[in-house]
C-alpha cells in the first residue's frame, strides 16, 4: 500500500511534466479541441471511453485535474477548462460502472444460468443510476452552464475560506519534490525526452505515468482490501437489513479501498446466491458511488490540481451528492431499480443473457463514445 501511494504521487507529478511537454508542441490543437463548440459532448465521450478502457474513474479524474491545471497555466482561460472538464468528469462517472459487467462476465463460468440472471439487475443498476444522473445534469450544463458556474463559485469560495493558496503553493516546493519529483520523476522525464525528442517523448512520458497511475491505484486498493478482507462478508450481509446501514457500509468500504469499482463488485456474489435482492443491495451501491468522490486519493488529486483541481473536484462531489438526493432520498428513489429490472428482464428473455450483456456494455461504453468523438 505504501509503495502504491508513493508511485501514485510520482505518477501525478509525471503526468504534469508529460502534459507540459505535449502542450508546448500541440497547444493550438489542444486549445482548439477544448474551446470548440462541441467541447462538452467531446469531453463527455472522452470521459466515458477513457474510464471504460482503464476501468478507473479515479485515474481519469486525477489526470483531468492536473492536465486542465497545466493548460490553464499555459494560457487556456479558466472558464474554458471548466466547461470542457465538467462533462469529462460526468463521462467518467458512467465509464467506471463497466467494471461490474466485466466482473459478472468473468465469474459467469462458476454460475448457473439462473444465478447469472440474478446478478444482471445488480450489474445494470449502477449503469442506470449513473446514466440517469449524467444525462440529466449534462443537459442542464449544456443549456444553462449551471454546473460550471456553480463549481467556479464553490471553488472560489472554498479557496478563500480555507486559504488554499498556501496549500497549492506547498505542491510547488514541498516534501513531494524532495522525495518524488526531483530525485525520480524529473530525471526520468528528461531522459525520455532527450532520447525520443519533445514531440514523441512528451506523449510517451504522459502515457507512461498514466499507466503507472493506474497500477499504483491497484496496489493501494489491494493493500487496503487486505485490511477488511477477513470479516467484510458478515458485516455487509448484516448491513443490507437497513438502507442507511447498507449505504454507510458501501461508503465505508469504498472509501477505504479507494475504488467504487471494487466496492460495487463485492456485492455480486450476494446477488448471485440470492443472499440479498436488488432493492436491499441498492443503498450499498449508492454509498459506493458517493464515497469514490472523496477518498484520500481523490482529495490529494483535487489539491494537486490547484484552483482547477478544486473546481473540477467540486463537480465530482456535487454531482454525486445531487444523485444521492435525487435517486436515494427523493420519491424517485425506486426508479433506477425499476428500470434496471426491466432491462434485465429483456436480457433474461433472450437465448443468451451473457451475450446480451456484452452487447449492451460494448454499445454503451465503447461504440457510443467513439461515434461521438469521431462524428464531432
Amino acid at each position: 500500500m505504501i509503495v502504491g501511494l508513493y508511485f501514485f504521487i510520482c505518477s501525478l507529478e509525471g503526468i504534469k511534466g508529460g502534459f507540459k511537454y505535449i502542450f508546448i508542441n500541440w497547444s493550438n490543437d489542444i486549445l482548439g479541441l477544448v474551446e470548440a463548440e462541441s467541447a462538452p459532448l467531446t469531453g463527455l465521450a472522452v470521459g466515458m471511453l477513457s474510464t471504460a478502457i482503464v476501468q478507473s474513474s479515479s485515474a481519469v479524474i486525477a489526470t483531468t485535474m492536473v492536465s486542465m491545471a497545466g493548460m490553464v497555466a499555459g494560457g487556456l482561460p479558466l472558464d474554458s477548462a471548466i466547461i470542457f472538464g465538467v462533462p469529462l468528469i460526468l463521462g467518467a462517472n458512467i465509464g467506471t460502472t463497466i467494471t461490474n459487467s466485466i466482473v459478472a462476465l468473468g465469474v459467469r463460468k462458476g454460475m448457473t444460468a439462473e444465478e447469472f440472471i440474478e446478478t444482471i439487475p445488480g450489474v445494470l443498476v449502477s449503469d442506470v443510476y449513473e446514466a440517469l444522473t449524467v444525462t440529466l445534469f449534462f443537459l442542464i450544463e449544456l443549456f444553462t452552464g449551471a454546473l460550471s458556474k456553480s463549481v467556479i463559485f464553490i471553488g472560489n469560495y472554498l479557496i478563500g475560506l480555507l486559504s488554499l493558496e498556501d496549500v497549492f503553493a506547498s505542491f510547488n516546493n514541498s516534501l513531494i519534490d524532495i522525495i518524488a519529483a526531483d530525485p525520480f520523476v524529473k530525471p526520468v522525464n528528461r531522459i525520455i525526452v532527450s532520447y525520443l525528442g519533445l514531440n514523441f517523448g512528451g506523449l510517451f512520458v504522459f502515457v507512461l505515468w498514466f499507466l503507472i497511475l493506474i497500477a499504483s491505484l491497484g496496489f493501494m486498493e489491494k493493500g487496503l482490501e487486505k485490511l477488511i478482507q477477513s470479516d467484510w462478508k458478515d458485516k455487509v450481509v448484516a448491513a443490507f437489513n437497513k438502507p442507511i446501514h447498507g449505504f454507510a457500509t458501501g461508503f465505508g468500504i469504498t472509501w477505504l479501498v479507494g475504488s467504487s469499482s471494487v466496492g460495487a463488485s463485492l456485492v455480486i456474489p450476494f446477488l448471485a446466491t440470492r443472499m440479498v435482492n436488488l432493492k436491499k443491495a441498492y443503498p450499498y451501491l449508492v454509498g459506493c458511488n458517493l464515497a469514490t468522490t472523496m477518498d484520500l486519493g481523490q482529495i490529494y488529486g483535487y489539491l494537486a490540481g490547484g484552483v482547477v483541481g478544486v473546481m473540477l473536484g467540486a463537480t465530482h462531489v456535487l454531482l454525486n451528492i445531487l444523485a444521492v438526493i435525487l435517486w436515494f432520498v427523493s420519491p424517485l428513489r425506486f426508479f433506477p431499480v425499476m428500470l434496471a429490472e426491466k432491462i434485465s428482464y429483456l436480457m433474461a428473455k433472450s437465448k443468451n443473457a451473457a451475450l446480451s450483456l456484452i452487447i449492451f456494455t460494448l454499445l454503451l461504453f465503447i461504440v457510443l463514445p467513439i461515434l461521438v468523438i469521431y462524428i464531432l
